[in-house]
């Protein structure tokens, strides 16, 4: 090898070096949006745009609940009067539980439990008395018995793959792992039982962060996009996207370092629709205004 085409390998090689290393660092800090410059603008453009068979509507603002700014949100789940919240980042990692008085729109913080210094905690779900936490890169799912006034956590669940947003339909767990792949996971052991390709007129759609299941379908905040994907479990069809910028747009305006849209919540006692996002200042009660409808 020439000296010319060992310092172009040299480079090449550090280039990937530091393109891996900042890939790994900016998951817990949404402002180095540049290196998914290949990805994300290729996912924007797909979920903007009008297809066919696809239904789009706009989220429209109903009510702004104070929320703590500096939660790093992953995770958002109802259980009752009570809002579970899932943060994340490296020795800030928690769960939250939260009294919501929706009639008043006030969010009050009753306990939390803090993730080990080595967690970067993501989704959460909860199914009966039972809550289960996912973690990013550490394999581990943590469960707490939610029974009583304080979650007790029991023994740790292993996940065999990163964890990003985590969801239930009552009887199976639902998981996502940054890709266009959901697994459907036993809740005796976490292993994978189904898989589900999302996929929007024939592209997959990859970069599923949190999830939650709303009658019957799968809503899946697309990562570093302000979009929602609402997905057929059976098929993996995209069949509705929610535009969320106009959300994005008033968290940023509050606060500066309001960071990427994450975090779904459906109270089906008041058939009421909650978002939020990483280090956003509200939680919004959002209604649905078509902006594109199938004939």
């Amino acid at each position: 090898m020439n000296i010319k085409k060992k310092k172009r390998f040299i480079l090449g090689m550090l280039l990937v070096v530091i393109v891996a290393a900042a890939g790994y660092f900016f998951r817990g800090n949404i402002n180095g949006l540049w290196l998914a410059k290949v990805t994300v603008p290729q996912l924007n453009d797909l979920l903007a745009s009008k297809a066919n068979g696809i239904n789009i509507f706009e989220a429209e603002i109903v009510r702004k609940i104070p929320h703590n700014p500096e939660n790093f949100v992953q995770g958002l789940q109802f259980d009752g009067d009570v809002l579970w919240e899932g943060t994340g980042l490296y020795g800030q990692s928690k769960l939250i539980k939260n009294k919501f008085d929706t009639q008043g729109g006030v969010l009050t913080p009753e306990h939390e439990v803090a993730l080990s210094q080595n967690d970067f905690g993501e989704g959460i779900a909860v199914i009966g008395n039972m809550l289960y936490q996912l973690t990013w890169k550490e394999g581990r799912v943590y469960r707490y018995d939610i029974s009583g006034e304080v979650p007790v956590p029991v023994s740790p669940f292993t996940n065999d793959r990163e964890g990003w947003g985590l969801a239930t339909n009552g009887q199976r767990l639902i998981a996502s792992d940054g890709s266009n792949i959901l697994t459907i996971r036993s809740t005796e052991d976490f292993s994978v039982e189904e898989a589900i390709e999302v996929q929007l007129q024939g592209t997959a759609v990859g970069l599923l962060n949190e999830l939650e299941l709303i009658e019957g379908k799968i809503w899946a905040n697309v990562w570093m996009t302000p979009y929602i994907v609402v997905v057929d479990p059976e098929s993996g069809r995209v069949t509705s996207i929610i535009d969320c910028r106009k959300l994005v747009a008033d968290a940023k305006a509050s606060d500066p370092n309001a960071n990427v849209l994450n975090g779904i919540a459906w109270d089906s006692a008041n058939d009421d629709l909650y978002l939020t996002g990483k280090k956003w200042p509200w939680i919004y009660q959002v209604s649905l205004r078509p902006e594109y409808t199938v004939e």
